[in-house]
C-alpha cells in the first residue's frame, strides 16, 4: 500500500514537473529542426535527376543572433553522375516564419554557397529578409571555386545545373525541409538575385514559372554565352594591335572628361550623368586624340586607343545567332558615364603605363587574374565550357569557326526568351534594375531585353506583371551612386495587395555621398534636377523622358 503511495507522490510531482515547464511551440520548432541532422531524402524529392540528397548538419541561433532565431540547416544534392560535383546548399528558417520564402542566386561563375543571411542592394541598415520572417536560402550552384573559375564546364552535369537546374533542385529540396520544420510549403516564394543571379532569376521565369510568384533580376546576365563571346572580343582589341590598351590614367582621363561634358546635363553637378542620351551628343571622343594620332602621354588618347574606346562603345557582332535570335550583344557604357577600369584593367597593373605582353600568359594559359575583367569572364567561358580546352589561345578564337558547339552552350546557359506568357498567366510579378553606370554588365542589355517585351505584350500591358528602372550613376555595385532600394516590400506588397509600385526611392550608400536620395524612375524617364531644393533630397528631382 506504502508504494502504491509512493508511486502516487511521484506521480503526482512528475506531473506537476509538466505543467509548469509545458512543451512550447519554440520547443516543438527546435526539435523538427535539429531532428533534420544526418537525414536523407530520395531522389523523389526533387523533380529533377539526382540521387537524393544529404541534411550535413542543423543548428538553431538565439534571439541574440543579427536575424534573430531560426534554423540553418546545411546539406548537399547528390549528382547522377559521379564524377559531377554535389550541389551544397543552405537554408535558414525563422521561428517566426511568415509562410513566405526567399531564394538568392550567386553571382560571377558561382562557386560558393549563398548563405541567405544577407541580401543585396536593400541597404545599409536594412532589416534583412530572415529577420524580417522569410524562410531564405541559396546554393553555390553545383560546384566549388573562386568567381572567375569555370574549370567545372568540362562536367556535362555540372555546367547544366550553372545553367539553371540546380535552381529548380534546391527549391524542391527546401520545400521539402520547410513542410518539415514549419509544417507546411510557403505561400510565396520569391526570388532575388544580380549579375549571375540576375540571370539566375530570369532562368526561374522562363523555366519555372509556376513556382514562382515574384522575382527580382538586378544587372541579369541573362544571355551569358554572348556577354562572354564580347569579352573575348574585348581582349583582342586590347592585344590585336599595337597601342591598343589603355592604361589606368588615360581610363581616368576618358571618365573626368566625359564627366565634365555631361555631369551637368541633369541640372544638377553632382558626380552623376542622369542625361545619357544628352550625354551622347555632348562628348566628343576626338577632343581627346593626340596630336598627329600618336600616343603623346597621359593626357591624350592615341588613334589605335581611340579605335579600342569606339569598338568597345559598339554594338558587339557576333556572326550567327544563339538561343532565342541572339546575334549580338550590347554596347559598353565607356562615354556615357561608366568607369572603364573593369574592361581596359580590373585592378592594378603589374605595370601600370603597359599592358601584360600576351605571350606572357598566352596561348597556353589562362589571361590574369588581374587583366581586363571582361576578357577574363570570357577567356574562362571558351576555354572550360564552350572548346573544354585549357591550352586554348582565346587572342586567336573565332566563334564563327565553332557555331554548333555555341549554340549547345547557349541553349544550357542563356535565359533570353521573352514567353513569359505562363509566368504572367499565373500572377507572377518581375522588378528589373540596371545601373547606367555598370562595366561588368552593360546596361543597354538590359534594355535590349525589355523592348523585346515591349514588343511581344506591348508598353501598358507589360507593366501589369513587369517593371523595370535605371539607376543613373550605379554600376556593378560600384559607381558614383551606388543604389539601394526596398525591393522585398515592393515585391511583397505588389504581389500580396495587388499594389504596383509607385513612388520608389533609391538610396546611396557610397562613401563619402551616402544617405542622397532619388526618385527611381521607369525606363525611359530619369530623374531631372527640378532647379530648386536640395540636390541630395529625391524631392528635388522629377522623372523624366525628354
Amino acid at each position: 500500500m506504502l508504494n502504491i503511495r509512493l508511486l502516487g507522490v511521484v506521480a503526482v510531482a512528475a506531473g506537476a514537473l509538466l505543467v509548469s515547464h509545458p512543451s512550447t511551440a519554440a520547443d516543438d520548432f527546435a526539435r523538427r529542426c535539429v531532428a533534420l541532422g544526418g537525414i536523407s531524402l530520395p531522389p523523389a524529392a526533387i523533380g529533377q535527376l539526382t540521387t537524393g540528397a544529404t541534411i550535413t548538419s542543423t543548428a538553431m541561433t538565439d534571439a541574440s543572433d543579427p536575424n534573430g532565431e531560426f534554423c540553418k540547416i546545411v546539406g548537399a544534392i547528390h549528382p547522377v553522375d559521379k564524377n559531377a560535383p554535389e550541389i551544397n546548399f543552405q537554408l535558414n528558417i525563422p521561428s517566426n516564419w511568415n509562410g513566405k520564402a526567399l531564394q538568392l542566386g550567386g553571382g560571377g561563375y558561382d562557386g560558393a554557397v549563398v548563405s541567405g543571411l544577407a541580401a543585396n542592394f536593400l541597404g545599409r541598415d536594412a532589416v534583412q529578409p530572415l529577420k524580417r520572417g522569410y524562410a531564405t536560402f541559396g546554393s553555390d550552384s553545383g560546384h566549388k571555386g573562386a568567381a572567375a573559375d569555370a574549370s567545372f564546364g568540362a562536367n556535362d552535369e555540372a555546367l547544366a545545373n550553372f545553367g539553371g537546374n540546380q535552381l529548380n533542385k534546391v527549391h524542391d529540396i527546401a520545400v521539402q525541409l520547410l513542410r518539415r520544420v514549419g509544417g507546411a510549403a510557403p505561400r510565396r516564394m520569391y526570388f532575388e538575385g544580380n549579375s549571375q543571379g540576375g540571370h539566375e532569376g530570369f532562368n526561374v521565369v522562363q523555366r519555372w514559372p509556376r513556382d514562382y510568384d515574384g522575382v527580382v533580376s538586378i544587372h541579369p546576365v541573362y544571355n551569358i554565352t554572348a556577354l562572354q563571346l564580347d569579352g573575348v572580343h574585348i581582349g583582342q582589341t586590347l592585344y590585336g594591335s599595337p597601342g591598343a590598351w589603355i592604361s589606368p590614367a588615360k581610363t581616368k582621363l576618358i571618365y573626368d572628361s566625359v564627366m565634365k561634358a555631361c555631369d551637368s546635363l541633369d541640372g544638377a553637378a553632382d558626380g552623376v550623368i542622369a542625361n545619357v542620351k544628352g550625354c551622347r551628343s555632348a562628348f566628343k571622343l576626338d577632343a581627346l586624340r593626340c596630336a598627329a594620332g600618336k600616343d603623346a602621354g597621359d593626357a591624350c588618347l592615341s588613334d589605335a586607343q581611340i579605335r579600342t574606346v569606339r569598338t568597345i562603345g559598339s554594338r558587339y557582332e557576333i556572326g550567327f545567332e544563339l538561343e532565342n535570335g541572339i546575334s549580338s550583344f550590347a554596347a559598353w557604357p565607356v562615354i556615357e558615364g561608366g568607369s572603364a577600369l573593369q574592361i581596359f584593367n580590373f585592378g592594378a597593373k603589374p605595370n601600370a603605363s603597359n599592358p601584360p605582353a600576351p605571350p606572357a600568359f598566352g596561348p597556353a594559359a589562362s589571361a590574369p587574374a588581374n587583366d581586363a575583367f571582361a576578357y577574363v569572364m570570357g577567356d574562362a567561358m571558351v576555354r572550360h565550357m564552350a572548346l573544354r580546352d585549357p591550352n586554348v589561345d582565346t587572342l586567336k578564337f573565332d566563334p564563327t569557326q565553332h557555331q554548333q558547339r555555341l549554340k549547345m552552350v547557349s541553349k544550357i546557359l542563356d535565359a533570353s526568351s521573352v514567353a513569359l506568357e505562363p509566368f504572367r498567366d499565373r500572377g507572377g510579378k518581375l522588378l528589373l534594375l540596371h545601373g547606367t553606370a555598370d562595366m561588368a554588365v552593360p546596361p543597354q542589355n538590359t534594355i535590349d531585353y525589355y523592348e523585346r517585351l515591349v514588343a511581344r505584350f506591348g508598353a501598358e500591358k507589360l507593366k501589369d506583371f513587369v517593371r523595370f528602372y535605371v539607376v543613373p550613376g550605379f554600376g556593378h555595385g560600384d559607381g558614383p551612386f551606388q543604389a539601394s532600394w526596398d525591393w522585398l516590400t515592393a515585391l511583397d506588397t505588389w504581389v500580396e495587395k495587388g499594389q504596383p509600385p509607385a513612388n520608389l526611392l533609391t538610396v546611396d550608400t557610397a562613401m563619402p555621398t551616402a544617405g542622397r536620395s532619388r526618385p527611381l524612375c521607369e525606363y525611359p524617364a530619369w530623374p531631372k534636377y527640378k532647379g530648386t531644393g536640395d540636390v541630395n533630397a529625391a524631392s528635388s528631382f522629377a522623372c523624366t523622358a525628354e
